[in-house]
């Protein structure tokens, strides 16, 4: 099994649960990393045949744009819709960071972790 790491993919974006939050947006974070299997792009060198990271990063923009309540919405989404975009992949493992969230308590960020695997029929 190879895997596809993204770190630290940073994004803007409205999320959250709290008025200010929707107003002003804050600063995000994902780390995706993608299971699949690169023995065919290995050896074609094709980017069809690949996990296209810039297509990554493209479709977690679109997914980032769109707020939501809770990071862990965001996260979930955005496992899915790759698994949906990238038929060779079997697991999307996803860390989403809100970055220095509006809480009276000093931290640098709070964080949520999905797993998301493909089922027989997706």
């Amino acid at each position: 099994m190879d895997k596809v790491t993204i770190k630290g993919l940073s994004f803007h974006a409205r999320h959250g649960c709290h008025k200010e939050e929707r107003l002003t947006g804050g600063n995000f974070e994902a780390d995706i990393d993608i299971y699949v299997d690169n023995s065919t792009a290995s050896k074609t060198d094709k980017i069809e045949d690949a996990v296209d990271y810039v297509r990554v990063m493209e479709i977690a923009e679109r997914v980032f744009s769109q707020p939501k309540n809770l990071i862990e919405s965001v996260a979930s989404i955005l496992g899915e819709e790759l698994l949906k975009s990238f038929s060779t992949a079997s697991r999307i493992d996803i860390q989403i960071k809100k970055l220095g969230p509006p809480v009276r308590h000093q931290l640098e960020y709070v964080a949520v972790s999905t797993s998301i695997e493909r089922k027989q029929n997706n």
